[in-house]
């Protein structure tokens, strides 16, 4: 008896065409289609890109992956792939090691950053451990391939004198909507640390004026309150007078357009370069740039490294390490410029 695979069944998409709902239990109404793994009609590629698809939907419905990752996780697959394809003359499902080993050189080879090459990596590894997951497969080709040294980097911030512009000078931002919204858009960046995803998906609901708490929904839909600055409810007033005027206002994010509607990735980035270059003279100059620079000036206050993760939504406490660095840096200086014995 040939044996079958069961496929659960996505019945919504986006407009990325990728699977959004993904009923985990058979039902009356749906129940779950069972297919011979893929048909057989369907061409190597044809079905190296349903198995790709139903990868995806499970990252969405199952672990909770924005659809952002899950598209950037289809490109790095794909690539992988039509490599299998093209170069090792075999099928995504019949990869093995020596097959991961040569994409990673062929990938070197082409001038591929190390740090982009491990996201590759790490990214079939993935597949391959749900394809075993899936009965799929009985071995993960890229399990046991140690990933590319990649130099440290370090973190440059924004000196808090620089900051300070954001709030003490006059002339930076302009009276009217939009300039109010920019001000207000920077000191949530840095206020709160916040990623741009997250302040663009900001409501006014999410603030907690009693508790002086922002709820902010990070990646995975994780959930965490972060503690607002004192001087922020002064800006946010401000801006809010403005924003209620807007002849228009068809969304119901806190930050608009002008024309009412939602911000957008391009935008901000180019809204925050705008005013960095103004204000700073870092090489960073960018909406991350904040965010390093609210966790390194906390870390230079003597926060614990602990709560500096907790507050940045960071998984792994080697995510905010890497602003310790900077902050060994702020400490080497001020030794030299206080100690009697410094340099």
């Amino acid at each position: 008896m040939r044996k079958q695979h069961t496929f659960r069944l996505c019945v919504k998409r986006n407009q990325n065409n990728l699977c959004l709902d993904y009923k985990e239990k058979p039902n009356r109404k749906v129940g779950l289609f069972v297919f011979q793994y893929v048909p057989h009609y369907l061409t190597s590629m044809e079905s190296a890109a349903a198995y790709i698809d139903q990868f995806l939907a499970y990252l969405i419905a199952e672990r909770g992956y924005s659809s952002k990752t899950a598209v950037a996780y289809k490109k790095e697959l794909e690539r992988w792939s039509s490599y299998l394809q093209g170069e090792a003359g075999t099928s995504l499902l019949a990869a093995q090691k020596v097959h991961v080993k040569r994409y990673i050189v062929w990938r070197n080879k082409q001038g591929i950053a190390p740090r982009s090459i491990n996201r590759t990596l790490s990214c079939i590894r993935s597949f391959y451990k749900w394809t075993i997951r899936e009965a799929l497969m009985s071995e993960n080709p890229g399990q046991g391939i140690r990933s590319m040294k990649t130099a440290k980097k370090v973190v440059m911030s924004v000196p808090a004198a620089d900051l300070k512009a954001l709030v003490n000078d006059p002339d930076l931002f302009t009276a009217d909507f939009e300039g109010k919204r920019d001000q207000l858009l920077l000191l949530l960046l840095y206020g709160l640390g916040l990623r741009r995803a997250e302040v663009i998906s900001l409501t006014p609901a999410h603030f907690d004026w009693s508790r002086k708490l922002v709820r902010v929904i990070g990646k995975r839909n994780k959930e965490r309150q972060i503690p607002m600055p004192a001087l922020l409810e002064e800006y946010y007033i401000r801006y809010i007078d403005l924003r209620d005027q807007l002849p228009q206002r068809h969304d119901p994010m806190l930050l608009l357009t002008a024309k009412g509607k939602k911000l957008y990735d391009n935008l901000v980035y180019n809204r925050v370069i705008y005013y960095l270059k103004r204000t700073t003279s870092v090489v960073d100059k960018n909406p991350h740039a904040l965010r390093h620079s609210y966790a390194t000036h906390l870390l230079n206050a003597g926060v614990d490294i602990n709560t500096v993760k907790e507050l940045l939504g960071h998984e792994s406490l080697s995510s905010t390490q890497v602003y310790t660095t900077s902050s060994f840096e702020e400490l080497i200086k001020v030794y030299n410029q206080t100690h009697p014995k410094g340099s």
